[in-house]
């Protein structure tokens, strides 16, 4: 995670589990055009997200975005989609009064390996839980499996989980796209 020292303030913060963390600063903030703050943190789940704002809402950050790129986590877990997507809806609520960005961006999970218990239909069914949200709550929805195709395997490590450097470029293009055109 991110040390937050003296200095200017981000433009840009990411919130969420390794995908984010892994998110290559440089190809980040292109994407936005802003400074970045990445405070992903592998292993995270939704609630341990919640949890981690919580902790740091006392920095008077004030970004004009906020990117969550959380969920694959508790997914892999076994939490039922409108468990997700009431966390998620929760995590930006406190986002919104820890530190009102202008605009937050929040992405659905990609194609990933099926966990153990869990089908591509489970996935399909949360992203698709995850999208009403976005509309909901008049969030930018990023699009995981648009900014794959047509190969999502292309964009991702050995493991099938973690994005490769090849996932991080088309997840950034389609950031910056979606930040031009929403």
């Amino acid at each position: 995670m991110a040390c937050l020292a003296a200095g200017p303030a981000p433009g840009a913060v990411i919130l969420g589990d390794s995908l984010a963390a892994g998110w290559p600063e440089p190809d980040l903030t292109a994407a936005t055009g802003l400074p970045i703050l990445n405070l992903g943190l592998p292993g995270d789940r939704v609630q341990t997200t919640r949890w981690r704002l919580a902790a740091m809402a006392a920095f008077a950050l004030r970004p004009r975005l906020a990117v969550l790129m959380v969920g694959t986590n508790s997914f892999a877990d076994g939490d039922a989609p409108g468990t997700i997507v009431a966390g998620l809806a929760a995590l930006v609520a406190a986002l919104r009064a820890a530190w009102a960005p202008q605009r937050i961006v929040l992405a659905t999970v990609p194609w990933r390996e099926s966990p153990p218990g869990r089908s591509e239909a489970d996935r399909l069914a949360l992203n698709a839980a995850i999208g009403g949200l976005a509309r909901n709550e008049a969030l930018l929805l990023l699009d995981g499996d648009a900014a794959f195709r047509p190969e999502p395997t292309h964009g991702l490590e050995a493991d099938r989980l973690h994005l490769n450097a090849r996932g991080y470029a088309a997840l950034s293009a389609a950031l910056a796209s979606l930040l031009r055109t929403g």
